[in-house]
């Protein structure tokens, strides 16, 4: 059977809301927009279509399942640029390559403990658009600071000087340490030690929220191990490169 989808029927809501969050002590903003799509469930209808493949997640670096479908939700990425240009003061000389998955997690999961780690993307920037519905949102997206680094994000996707500084190489001995020294565990936010991250910000997950930020601010899902048994926490992910 073939299965036929219309990324064009994906329409953005007519005078859209804007929050813009700072998160405290940092220069870092997160922009959200509530009911951002027009029909939503047209995107989780396309999301629910995927074929997820089966990984292993002990062998995985994402705890999770992800689906990289070859779509184009053109609505979606230019709505995201032109947040990025009016509101990051960015001026690309070049367009952005885009890149879109969905996501798919389910909370108990045995998976690598660096895999449930803070993390950053190879992005400029991340947005995502949490398709769950009302009733069954829980947690959210977390961001983080590095206590022993004393950092909360790693700029070396775009800025080849910062290479060069202490706190990159402190803090990339400390990821390689974390990968050499690696264990199992489960998908649970509680599992992270917050004696070496410090949660700085949570933005909750919502039915229908867009939200962007810089891909280069450590984050991660928040999920608990009860969480998404069924159904499963799923998402729409795009990056902007």
């Amino acid at each position: 059977m073939y299965n036929f989808v219309d990324t064009d029927l994906i329409e953005i809501n007519d005078n859209l809301e804007l929050e813009i969050r700072q998160i405290p002590n940092t220069n870092h903003k997160i922009l959200i927009i509530d009911n951002f799509l027009k029909n939503p469930e047209y995107l989780r209808e396309i999301a629910f279509k995927q074929t997820f493949e089966k990984t292993p997640f002990h062998k995985s670096n994402n705890p999770g399942w992800v689906a990289s479908p070859n779509l184009k939700f053109s609505q979606i990425l230019k709505t995201a640029e032109y947040l990025v240009e009016n509101y990051y003061d960015i001026k690309q000389k070049e367009e952005f390559i885009s890149q879109f998955q969905f996501n798919l997690f389910q909370g108990g999961m045995p998976c690598k403990y660096s895999s449930i780690l803070p993390h950053t993307d190879p992005a400029f920037f991340a947005f995502q658009i949490y398709l769950n519905l009302p009733e069954e949102c829980l947690g959210g997206t977390n961001f983080y600071k590095n206590i022993e680094c004393d950092i909360d994000h790693n700029v070396e996707y775009f800025d080849s000087d910062f290479k060069r500084t202490e706190k990159y190489w402190k803090l990339n001995n400390y990821l390689n340490e974390k990968e050499k020294n690696n264990f199992n565990t489960i998908l649970d936010s509680k599992q992270i030690d917050p004696n070496e991250w410090e949660n700085i910000y949570n933005v909750e997950m919502k039915y229908n929220r867009f939200v962007l930020y810089f891909s280069c601010i450590f984050h991660t899902v928040y999920i608990e191990k009860e969480w998404y048994q069924d159904p499963k926490r799923i998402g729409l992910v795009g990056f902007l490169k």
